[in-house]
């Protein structure tokens, strides 16, 4: 930071769902608190965000935000922001979500701070006269998770590439390593065997994460590997269909619906293999849940969107498809299922290509690197 100091921090996050984007502000929260910041987290308090910050002594400051990131009280949620960011002495606000970007925008320059933001999908971030306005003058640099989003921020949304720092997520692999023991109870607990080799998925049932194409891969993979099983975690409004889907296609006793899981660490444990497969038009950008299959010495098959290429070296440590190609999901899926000895290999090249690249204490150092640069900024403008 500017002068090496400690700084007060407020990370802001307005969403009432538990995904990536919510990960990564609990993730940062907790590793500049060890760093020695003094870091608050503004978000709802009916989010995972709100008692996980709790627990671990992180200061919290919930507010009403509105579900599904509406606009209503968006000035009085800035202003009380703005009360707060003036009586704690915050040094900079840290935003991530399209509400919270406008709301922590207006409440940094009315306290007279500066203000960052994440970009975590691929999505225009200009809709409206007040978010071009945001954009250009109220957010002072924005940090995106892929290379993909860079250019869209870049070409649509016209702001300045100077003002862009691409900064890939990353995740503590010594937490997130492969814990065999409990591996080995989930796989008991929804009775796989130790000879089946268990495909998983990590995800939120909604349309862009593709998992119907991966359950339509999998007929094939069945019929080639007979003692094999998929296993699809998380829940969502596609959880009925994809459900329904399995049973259609007659897999539906070789497929696993575990359903949303706290303990998703065990879960990758349990995975002989990891896929995702992704579809293009949902702002698929950089998923946590490949970081995990990563840390977790997984062989990854996955689809070419967003940046989720940056996570597989072709025929390294997995394999890369393009969206929608349930053929060729399938027979890479065969491939790595018919072969334990490949399956090591790659499992091994994630983890090496993980601590090259996508350790948390990469993306902290590279965070670090954007407040000191905007406080710097800060001051020779003063």
């Amino acid at each position: 930071m500017t002068n090496n100091k400690p700084l007060n921090i407020l990370l802001l996050n307005a969403l009432d769902i538990y995904g990536g984007g919510e990960f990564f502000v609990y993730q940062l929260a907790k590793l500049l608190t060890q760093k020695g910041h003094k870091v608050w987290v503004s978000c709802r308090k009916d989010n995972i965000i709100y008692s996980r910050c709790l627990d671990e002594g992180i200061g919290v400051y919930p507010l009403d935000y509105p579900e599904h990131s509406g606009k209503s009280d968006l000035w009085k949620n800035s202003r009380i922001l703005s009360n707060f960011v003036k009586e704690q002495n915050i040094d900079i606000v840290h935003s991530n979500t399209n509400y919270d970007r406008t709301a922590g925008a207006f409440a940094a320059k009315f306290a007279g701070v500066r203000h960052v933001s994440n970009v975590h999908s691929f999505h225009s971030i200009s809709h409206n006269l007040t978010h071009w306005y945001r954009n250009k003058f109220l957010i002072h640099h924005f940090m995106v998770d892929g290379v993909c989003t860079r250019e869209l921020l870049i070409n649509e949304d016209k702001i300045n590439p100077s003002k862009i720092t691409l900064l890939h997520l990353g995740l503590d692999p010594e937490q997130n390593k492969k814990d065999p023991g409990t591996g080995k109870q989930i796989r008991a607990e929804f009775g796989v065997k130790d000879d089946e080799i268990l495909i998983g998925n990590a995800a939120r049932m909604v349309p862009f994460k593709g998992q119907e194409y991966l359950i339509r891969s999998y007929p094939e993979v069945m019929k080639a590997c007979p003692k094999s099983k998929l296993m699809i975690v998380g829940d969502g409004e596609l959880n009925g269909m994809l459900r329904h889907l399995s049973e259609k296609l007659g897999i539906s006793d070789r497929t696993i619906f575990p359903g949303f899981r706290g303990d998703i660490k065990s879960m990758y444990s349990a995975f002989d293999i990891y896929a995702h497969t992704s579809v293009e038009g949902g702002g698929e950008t950089f998923p946590y849940a490949m970081l995990h299959a990563l840390a977790q010495e997984l062989p990854m098959v996955i689809t070419r969107v967003g940046d989720m290429p940056a996570m597989v070296e072709e025929g390294v440590n997995g394999y890369v498809l393009e969206d929608k190609d349930v053929k060729g999901i399938s027979e890479k899926l065969m491939q790595l299922c018919g072969d334990e000895q490949l399956r090591n290999k790659m499992g091994k090249k994630s983890y090496e290509l993980m601590l090259k690249k996508f350790t948390v204490d990469i993306m902290a150092a590279n965070i670090e690197k954007v407040y000191n640069r905007v406080l710097d900024n800060h001051l020779s403008d003063t």
